[in-house]
């Protein structure tokens, strides 16, 4: 006789095709068996009930709820929330490195595909028009089970805003006329890591010194043109990405006059923008191509061309740029967070905005910066000191 197993049935009753009940040796409660035709497969559902004739007619609404959510429901492919990721993705590989950033079709499509908590592995089999709110919510819950630490508000926020562009492509195709409401996000926003300009101008002077001195990290020299990296990015507003001031060949770069600028087309995280400089930049520029690299082609690399490999060249700023912030005494703000060349942007912004005394048109730094109004006065703005004159014109009576 074949040894009982804690999974062995002990009793079965077949309701329907697809649809029957059974009993295992480990558990007292009947478990709904139903046939799932989208997936080919079986969805297994404990009742919670002993009594077989109730636990037939659970099974029944159990499928019915199956069949709600269109879960068990034979769906055509076109009408799949697959189907329309897919189609996202595709639209987005042919608009990566053309219209947008190149990593624009990846950033989604890991979002879609992840192996353990891809959107596609809980919704991929979902007919497009069945999913709600609490749906999303669920889905979010679900991640967030899967994962060692609690999701940030930035990751759920990714993962919300690619279900909706599925979604608004379904909305696009006639496949769905609206929009479930998005579960919202709680946001915290918190100040980017920049300098004042007194410490900025320290970091400015500790490099000069460094410089002079000869100092090699890794066997490397920092030498002037790291000084003019620096000095660069403050008065470009560039992102330290290999995308943005590590792709800069100078044949991107243009100097107009009245007033004077450089005009750099950029091709980075928000796609191709032409960035206005402040007028110092030129003279900058001026030095780098006539005393760092005197024998420039217009297709070499503006910083550190000798490295092709961009990845290495940006590893190589952030190792000396590291040091130089440990030689300043600046590689930690006064809460406690680190900085990066990435700071050289936030200074640059936000320095922008006080030495205009308030009158910088917030809409072109955003446009000149490749970033948002909004993204400007969430993390930059808003925790800047007021200036003199905004202190007065808080101050006047009537």
């Amino acid at each position: 006789m074949k040894k009982k197993t804690p999974n062995t049935q002990t009793h079965k009753k077949t309701i329907r095709r697809g649809l029957s009940i059974y009993k295992i040796v480990a558990s007292p409660y009947w478990i709904a068996r139903i046939w799932n035709a989208s997936q080919k497969k079986y969805v297994y559902r404990s009742t919670k009930e002993t009594s077989r004739l109730v636990a037939e007619e659970v099974a029944e609404e159990i499928l019915h709820d199956l069949k709600e959510k269109k879960i068990v429901a034979s769906i055509p492919n076109q009408r799949s929330f697959r189907n329309f990721a897919e189609k996202l993705m595709r639209d987005q590989e042919r608009l990566a490195g053309k219209d947008r950033h190149p990593l624009f079709a990846k950033e989604d499509a890991y979002v879609l595909n992840g192996k353990d908590t891809g959107v596609l592995k809980y919704f991929g089999h979902r007919d497009i028009g069945s999913i709600k709110t609490s749906d999303i919510r669920e889905y979010l819950n679900w991640v967030d089970d899967k994962s060692e630490k609690s999701l940030s508000a930035s990751t759920r926020s990714k993962r919300v805003i690619v279900i909706r562009k599925v979604l608004k492509l379904a909305i696009e195709s006639g496949a769905i006329d609206g929009l479930p409401e998005m579960p919202p996000v709680r946001r915290v926003d918190n100040p980017r890591p920049s300098f004042t300009e007194k410490e900025y101008k320290h970091l400015l002077k500790i490099t000069r010194e460094v410089v002079k001195e000869g100092v090699k990290v890794r066997g490397i020299p920092i030498t002037l043109e790291m000084y003019y990296f620096i000095v660069f990015m403050t008065h470009s507003f560039l992102r330290p990405t290999e995308s943005e001031v590590f792709a800069l060949r100078h044949r991107d770069i243009t100097e107009e006059q009245n007033p004077r600028r450089l005009v750099i087309e950029v091709q980075g995280k928000t796609g191709y923008r032409p960035a206005i400089t402040t007028r110092y930049a030129p003279v900058f520029y001026k030095h780098i191509q006539k005393n760092i690299h005197p024998d420039y082609n217009p297709d070499d690399y503006v910083f550190f061309p000798k490295y092709k490999n961009r990845s290495t060249a940006k590893r190589l700023v952030n190792r000396q740029f590291n040091y130089l912030l440990e030689q300043a005494k600046l590689k930690k703000t006064n809460d406690g967070r680190n900085r990066t060349p990435y700071a050289l942007r936030h200074y640059a912004l936000q320095i922008r905005f006080l030495k205009s005394k308030g009158k910088l048109n917030i809409l072109l730094l955003a446009k000149t910066a490749g970033t948002s109004v909004d993204q400007l006065e969430r993390f930059y703005l808003k925790y800047l000191p007021m200036t003199d004159d905004q202190v007065l014109a808080l101050q006047i009576e009537g």
